[in-house]
């Protein structure tokens, strides 16, 4: 009669993880245990951004209001007409941020944030 003394301990975290598990009684140990093979899958994940670092989003449904929309128009309209006024020999680079900037602040301004962030 054999007992059963090889085992291998894993946590519930990664049962699903363990393929498959065999076992070689073929090696020559010098003991009453046999040699243990067990294949494993684990899924490695990418870190998470922290919720700080995280973007905030706006809160679009005010845009369903006709007032609220009409003055988010409007000072998108008016920021824009001053900075085409602005320097025209600028890059591209600097045009893109300064277009970027512009929508972020009004957007901010009118609309805010959302109240509810769900996971994203």
């Amino acid at each position: 009669m054999e007992n059963h003394i090889d085992h291998i301990a894993i946590s519930k975290k990664f049962r699903r993880s363990l393929l498959d598990l065999r076992n070689k009684r073929g090696a020559d140990t010098g003991s009453d245990h046999h040699l243990m093979i067990a294949n494993f899958r684990f899924k490695i994940m990418a870190t998470r951004k922290k919720f700080e670092t995280r973007r905030k989003k706006y809160n679009v449904q005010k845009l369903q209001k006709p007032s609220i929309r009409e003055e988010f128009k409007l000072e998108l309209k008016n920021r824009f007409s001053v900075l085409s006024t602005q320097n025209e020999d600028t890059d591209i680079e600097a045009s893109w941020k300064a277009i970027k900037n512009v929508h972020i602040e009004t957007s901010q301004k009118i609309l805010g944030f959302r109240e509810n962030q769900q996971k994203e």
